[in-house]
């Protein structure tokens, strides 16, 4: 029996962990991992699955793929009924009945962790071991036209959780890779499926520096580490941190971390590391008090201030800050004050995401405490709610583009702060360009890096800014700095007649 593991991640450098554990779970069968993304063609992705004549096809399924996946699944039973179709994953485990009552191409949905579960189904499948019935408790399927559900639950001994250290150097090619050393978090944010499941189980340090060594010897590029609060115990994150660094050749380390957590010691380890090896994402989502106690999370800007420009002092570590629009008691102009907060810190990176109502999370339950309305599909974003309106949310959709253009991508070093300054807060400035850019069409059509230069020098330049030559000069050494002498035909910031 050959059995195709298989996903569509985001992006092509995006890698699944998952797949390789339920990989080296069944490797002494006849198995393939094969890797996909959701900007393929569907046709193209069919063409490729079809011809491995699999018998059991088991995918990986996140928000961000289900609807393709059960469209690929419907098509590959028309073209061979007999194919099982196992899915797992987040996406599906909250609606297991849903999706086997929508979709007669599923066959079994694997509910909660799988690492366990999964051989036993295919064992199952296989008829090599029938009378082991117990594990299909984690499993809905159907039976005599019933659909069984499964029990979600954590179901995996860590000890049992298979090494995939050496499978993920077998194939790696550049992609990012992904590692976990615990699972399951110590906090409860009512937004997060880390929350559904209670409970803190830690890899066995041997284990997890056994694993990274490979990955380091291997040169890896960018290990991303998985753990939802990595430091959340401090004797345990410095012997790996301090591992890490003993150890590294030239990989770069990238961590979900809580401020709070953060000590003085901790921070004196920050000032040794290396230049361009730990990049540190902190979770802000709000600087609202109301709202931070609303979504479960014991947060205090305050000490998230102190923490990041101390560890911002030598800037050798990527510093990546989150906030969430679209959370309980935080209105748009509420939001705005977030928004200031958190750039005034200057992270080397500013996320503004937006909320996804998921299905298990305590916000999705208390969709009507708040009004919410969202998206009935994939990735189930907030449209509106009683604090915040679509006209609202759509100004920070288009901020949150202006934001990732000028300031995450660092093209702007030295030009960006000419044009910040004219404005009284960050939020203003990145609004009046968003208005800007809209207004003129540059956001409703696909252009150029180099031409968004273009967009910014017009944008000072129309607005009759002060000290435009001096600008100009600074965002010349910008373009240079990101394309080197190269020079685009009738670029606006290139047209000396702005001097005359």
């Amino acid at each position: 029996m050959k059995i195709l593991l298989t996903t569509l991640n985001t992006k092509y450098v995006h890698t699944n962990i998952a797949l390789k554990y339920l990989y080296e779970t069944i490797n002494e069968k006849d198995a393939v991992l094969k890797e996909f993304t959701i900007n393929e063609p569907l046709g193209k992705i069919l063409r490729e699955i079809v011809p491995q004549k699999a018998d059991v096809i088991a995918f990986s399924v996140y928000l961000w793929n289900i609807e393709e996946i059960l469209k690929l699944s419907e098509n590959i039973k028309k073209i061979n009924s007999n194919v099982k179709i196992i899915l797992g994953g987040p996406e599906v485990t909250y609606q297991s009945e849903k999706v086997l009552r929508e979709n007669t191409s599923v066959d079994y949905v694997i509910v909660g962790e799988g690492e366990e579960t999964f051989p036993k189904l295919i064992d199952f499948i296989e008829k090599l071991d029938s009378d082991d019935k117990e594990f299909l408790k984690h499993v809905s399927y159907r039976e005599n036209d019933e659909i069984n559900v499964g029990e979600i639950g954590i179901v995996c001994d860590t000890k049992k959780i298979p090494r995939i250290a050496n499978k993920i150097v077998e194939d790696y090619d550049g992609r990012i890779v992904y590692i976990e050393t615990v699972r399951g978090c110590p906090y409860n944010c009512s937004y997060c499926l880390s929350s559904t499941i209670k409970g803190i189980r830690p890899f066995e340090m041997n284990r997890v520096k056994e694993e990274l060594l490979i990955l380091m010897k291997a040169e890896v590029r960018l290990v991303k580490f998985v753990d939802r609060t990595f430091n959340y115990d401090k004797k345990r994150t410095l012997e790996i941190w301090r591992f890490l660094l003993e150890n590294n050749i030239s990989s770069e380390f990238h961590f979900e971390i809580s401020a709070h957590l953060i000590d003085d010691e901790i921070l004196e380890f920050f000032d040794t590391v290396p230049e361009n090896t730990f990049r540190l994402e902190i979770g802000v989502q709000s600087t609202n008090p109301e709202t931070i106690k609303a979504i479960n999370r014991n947060t205090d800007f305050d000490v998230i201030t102190k923490v990041t420009k101390r560890i911002m002092q030598k800037n050798n570590i990527t510093t990546h800050l989150d906030l969430i629009a679209g959370l309980p008691f935080e209105g748009y102009e509420r939001f705005k004050e977030s928004f200031n907060d958190v750039y005034d810190l200057r992270p080397t990176e500013l996320q503004l995401g937006f909320l996804k109502l998921l299905s298990g999370c305590q916000i999705t339950n208390e969709k009507e405490l708040y009004d919410y309305k969202y998206t009935s599909y994939p990735p189930y974003e907030i449209l509106e709610n009683k604090f915040i309106s679509f006209e609202e949310i759509t100004k920070l959709k288009n901020v949150e583009e202006m934001v990732d253009i000028f300031y995450n991508s660092a093209r702007y070093k030295n030009s960006l702060k000419f044009v910040e300054e004219k404005f009284d807060t960050p939020f203003e400035f990145y609004f009046e360009l968003s208005v800007y850019a809209k207004e003129n069409g540059y956001m409703d059509r696909k252009i150029s890096a180099e031409e968004w230069f273009d967009v910014l020098a017009k944008f000072y330049f129309e607005n009759k800014f002060e000290d435009y030559a001096e600008f100009l000069k600074n965002l010349k050494i910008d373009h240079f700095n990101n394309f080197g002498n190269k020079r685009r035909r009738g670029l606006f910031m290139f047209n000396q007649q702005i001097f005359n």
